[in-house]
């Protein structure tokens, strides 16, 4: 289930775009709520040549987190197997802004990310 949140226009920005390549030799896995349905996410990573892991394998180049959720965050752990298990794989964590900021950026990760 998407949740309302203020990356609208980055979205918006992204439905537009022509991306391909962009995520090529890059895999994802998502925890959380974000702003977009996750069926929505994994066709934009999948469009930008990326693959997309339901559960959080090991060699995971990122997972995609909200910001509840987000590292230095106050959610106790234990409350995300999947982000435990990231932090414990050495899986960079990015927020769902960051992970756009990457996409309009063609792949490159932004300045605290990767």
């Amino acid at each position: 289930m998407a949740r309302t949140n203020d990356l609208s226009d980055l979205w918006l920005v992204i439905e537009v775009m022509e991306v391909t390549n962009a995520f090529h030799g890059k895999s994802f896995s998502i925890t959380g709520h974000l702003g977009r349905k996750r069926s929505e996410i994994v066709t934009i990573i999948e469009r930008a040549g990326g693959r997309f892991n339901k559960s959080m394998d090991f060699g995971t180049s990122y997972l995609i987190t909200n910001h509840d959720w987000n590292s230095g965050s106050t959610v106790h752990d234990g409350t995300s197997r999947k982000l435990l298990k990231a932090q414990r794989n050495g899986t960079k964590v990015i927020s769902e802004e960051e992970f756009c900021q990457m996409l309009i950026g063609a792949g490159e990760t932004v300045a605290g990310t990767a």
